[in-house]
Formats: C-alpha cells, sequence, structure tokens
C-alpha cells in the first residue's frame, strides 16, 4: 500500500525540511500544507493515511483540525508536533484521536521517520485484519 502522507505547519521551512528528508528514506507520497484549511479538504476527499499536524497554526489549531480529520475519516493517523507542549495539550490530542505527539525542532529526523514508519505498520496490520474479517463473512 502506497502511504499518502500529508505534513500541515505554516511555517514552510519545517514542512519542506520534512519532505526533502522522508522522499529520501521512504516511498510515500508526500505533500505538505502551510494551510490546514486546504488540507482538510484533501483528506475529506479520502486517500490520506497520515497527517503530521502543527498545533499552534493561525488558521485553526491543531487539536480543532484533529477533530475535523477524525470526523472526515476516523482511519487516517494523525501525529501531532509542536515546540510549545503541555501536559494538557498532550492529553488533549491524545484524547481527541491522535496517533501519537512529536516536539518540534526535532533533535534527529530518523526519529520522526521512526514514528511514522510505526504509524505504517499499524496501518498495515489494520488492513490485514480488515482482509481476513471480509473472507470470514463472505466464506
Amino acid at each position: 500500500m502506497k502511504i499518502n502522507l500529508l505534513i500541515i505547519d505554516d511555517e514552510i521551512e519545517i514542512g519542506n525540511t520534512l519532505k526533502r528528508y522522508l522522499e529520501l528514506e521512504t516511498d510515500y507520497q508526500i505533500t505538505v500544507y502551510t494551510n490546514p484549511l486546504e488540507a482538510l479538504e484533501k483528506i475529506k476527499k479520502g486517500s490520506v493515511q497520515i497527517v503530521l499536524s502543527d498545533i499552534m497554526m493561525p488558521e485553526i489549531n491543531g487539536i480543532d483540525l484533529l477533530r475535523e480529520i477524525k470526523k472526515a475519516d476516523g482511519l487516517v493517523q494523525v501525529i501531532m508536533m509542536t515546540a510549545f507542549s503541555t501536559v494538557d495539550k498532550v492529553i488533549a490530542c491524545l484524547e481527541t484521536g491522535a496517533a501519537d505527539y512529536i516536539m518540534k525542532p526535532f533533535d534527529d529526523l530518523e526519529e520522526v521517520k521512526k514514528l511514522i514508519d510505526q504509524t505504517t505498520e499499524k496501518l498495515s496490520r489494520w488492513r490485514k485484519l480488515a482482509v481476513a474479517s471480509q473472507r470470514l463473512n463472505i466464506g
């Protein structure tokens, strides 16, 4: 399964740095958005599996965006990222359905890749389970 990954961050340099690194290290289809509302429209059209989203953005905060993403497609895995973290924000993200949470600035882009790879593995397991469940229901 080809992974369609969206990076949403109002700081274009962060999105582009992540994209360049991940394109060298993975075969994911990666799109960077600086406007979270435009990214949400893409997500609503389907075929997005993973989102890396900043929390602090001017158009909509990341937690509200996460809520809208989950309404649009509950299976989209959203990894939240921020430079300004509190325990309350972490809890709010996880309660709203975030797959994980990572702090900026990134000490090591390999850590970001590992987190995305773990999320991809989880999606693969879910897909296999769904296919197996369909076979049981058909047979």
